[in-house]
């Protein structure tokens, strides 16, 4: 299809700045459908690795292209994280974004191998529902991704899909279609995984338990932006899985309320807290967990022992380093500003400790 210059104009991205973050704004959307702009799979979905050798730029790969792969600083004895950004998000971002945040995150917890998957030509504002729609066919491209990696011999089971917002979804897709070649990822996290037009989507439709071997999901604004029902075979609910988080309600107040509808303090708070547990591993500690209730008619099914297996007989945390055994739903608390983990690690504990006045004796 060969657009007019007008017609090209119209499928530019934007980035537009309110509330002192960035949004990516497109005239017309893109996708499959009459009125849209076509979908350029190379251009609109693009990966980038970064690593701590390369930490500030990243290597700019391509499906089923060795040549950038050989050239890259991919190292196969490391671990791969693929992060999705949400909703009128891109990557690699800046300050405050969720794709650089978690970057940064991950490269000063471990020596990992980063990449950022910048979808924003399909994620723009304000065609929610064509990004809705655009998300299966994301997926069966990042899973085009990963089974490239995969053939490349970079091992599968090193491999880790993290989605917030409707990246979770899409993650979900991803997991889909590897699944139907045969190929099963070790663990997708959803990290509050997009509502709006998923209310009603059965689990062949929406992030699900099979998606991959281990699928962990955060939730924290529940009914609102971020799907409040479990998703995965574990599910955390921060300070009950719904807004308002502890220390939005006076940063929603400051921002501009058109802003918050799409991309919300509390809905944002999945990833921020993610991020903080790569390098507060014990900071989010669980209080109490309950059995995930039996699944209603569409949802995904689970086995009478994943169902009943909710034990508080050992510790149990948050975050990246959660324990993959884990099945039901688990609840905690958190501060309202950062640090978000109540719980102090052993070296805060010893410098609050430190800190304490010295009692005289009489």
């Amino acid at each position: 299809m060969v657009l007019s210059e007008g017609q090209l104009a119209l499928c530019t991205v934007f980035t537009l700045w309110l509330g002192g973050l960035p949004l990516m704004y497109s005239p017309a959307p893109r996708g499959d459908c009459d009125n849209c702009c076509p979908i350029r799979e190379p251009k609109d979905i693009q990966f980038f690795l970064f690593t701590r050798q390369n930490p500030d730029t990243g290597d700019t790969l391509f499906v089923s292209d060795k040549k950038h792969l050989r050239a890259s600083h991919l190292n196969r004895t490391n671990p791969l994280v693929i992060y999705l950004h949400g909703f009128s998000e891109r990557a690699p971002g800046g300050a405050g974004e969720s794709s650089k945040q978690m970057k940064d995150a991950l490269l000063a917890a471990d020596d990992y191998n980063v990449v950022l998957v910048d979808w924003s030509p399909l994620t723009a504002l304000p065609w929610y529902v064509n990004s809705v729609q655009n998300g299966p066919r994301v997926g069966r491209y990042i899973a085009r991704f990963v089974r490239f990696l995969v053939l490349s011999e970079f091992p599968l089971e090193k491999i880790h899909l993290i989605g917030f917002s409707l990246g979770a979804e899409v993650a979900g897709f991803a997991g889909k279609t590897l699944n139907e070649w045969g190929l099963k990822l070790p663990r997708i996290t959803g990290l509050d995984p997009a509502f709006p037009l998923y209310v009603f989507e059965r689990a062949s439709q929406r992030l699900s338990p099979k998606d991959a071997e281990f699928v962990d999901v955060i939730h924290t604004d529940g009914g609102l932006l971020g799907y409040p029902w479990p998703l995965g075979h574990v599910d955390f609910y921060p300070n009950g899985g719904v807004p308002l988080q502890p220390g939005c309600a006076q940063q929603e107040l400051a921002k501009n309320r058109w802003l918050g509808v799409f991309i919300g303090c509390s809905h944002a708070r999945a990833w921020q807290y993610f991020a903080e547990s790569l390098t507060r591993p014990q900071g989010f500690l669980c209080e109490r967990c309950e059995p995930t209730d039996a699944p209603a008619s569409g949802a995904a099914s689970r086995s009478t022992r994943d169902t009943n297996n909710c034990t508080m007989t050992r510790e149990v945390f948050m975050g990246m380093y959660t324990d993959r055994t884990l099945r039901g739903k688990f609840y905690l608390s958190t501060n309202p500003q950062p640090p978000f983990g109540k719980n102090l690690m052993p070296h805060e504990q010893q410098q609050k400790q430190q800190q304490l006045p010295v009692q005289r004796k009489s």
